[in-house]
């Protein structure tokens, strides 16, 4: 990634997506994984959000993320529910461990955070290998839509004493690589005094379905099935806002 979640950053997105916050996504896995026997990978594992829940419903899931702020947040809040998971520093072009894992999932668009072809084939060969034979890949994207240029409306959040806001600056599409950037301005305030703020360029690899299909048969995977929006067995369709890609190691 050519970016990592810093301080403020971490901290929004936790306000924005406590625990147990879903988009359909936590009952998937449920279900999704419910016949599954052994480890499980969450890479960009974030704050938890997915892990935790999965967690507590009995699953063994592992977890990395390439950022030390979001691994902190995630440690406190399973130390907060006595869970005791593998939690790492990784990177999804370069984690390996050797067919350890029944199941390697990545939730919510997260592989979107990987900029180009060649970090993509490098994290989908890196899950081939972490699986066991016949294991299964999940993997969640965001289905593109029309790219706004205008302004977008400060967010804000609170607690305590503390207010956060977030404003998008600017938003750039590149039509050649496929690729948004959004340039992101955290800010935290007390008392009606800046204590901090963080400038956050946030790039995301935009896939088709054919593209993405082809990367993952392209990886040795096998068995590719595509649904939309959480609905398992029902492909997308134009209004589907999240594709969900499921696929075995052979």
């Amino acid at each position: 990634m050519s970016w990592s979640y810093g301080a403020l950053a971490t901290e929004v997105y936790d306000l924005d997506k406590p625990i147990g916050t879903s988009f359909g996504d936590v009952e998937y896995y449920k279900q999704l994984l419910g016949g599954s026997e052994g480890r499980i990978l969450e890479p960009a594992v974030g704050t938890g959000r997915v892990m935790i829940p999965l967690l507590e419903a009995g699953f063994e899931v592992e977890g990395y993320d390439t950022s030390p702020e979001m691994l902190a947040v995630c440690r406190k809040h399973c130390r907060d529910r006595k869970l005791d998971p593998v939690i790492r520093e990784a990177d999804m072009t370069s984690f390996v461990e050797p067919g350890a894992y029944s199941a390697v999932i990545v939730p919510i668009g997260s592989i979107a955070l990987l900029v180009g072809r060649g970090a993509l084939v490098q994290a989908l060969a890196c899950f081939e290998q972490c699986l066991m034979p016949s294991g299964r890949l999940s993997i969640d994207l965001r289905a593109p839509r029309p790219f706004v240029m205008e302004p977008v409306p400060m967010r804000s959040w609170s607690a305590g004493p503390f207010i956060w806001t977030l404003q998008t600056m600017h938003v750039d599409y590149d039509p050649a690589a496929n690729q948004t950037t959004q340039w992101l301005r955290y800010e935290k305030w007390r008392d009606g005094a800046l204590v901090a703020t963080e400038l956050q360029p946030f790039r995301l690899q935009h896939w088709s379905i054919a593209e993405f299909t082809a990367l993952l048969l392209e990886a040795g995977f096998r068995g590719v099935t595509v649904t939309g929006d959480y609905r398992d067995g029902l492909p997308p369709d134009p209004e589907s806002d999240d594709w969900n890609f499921n696929a075995f190691r052979s």
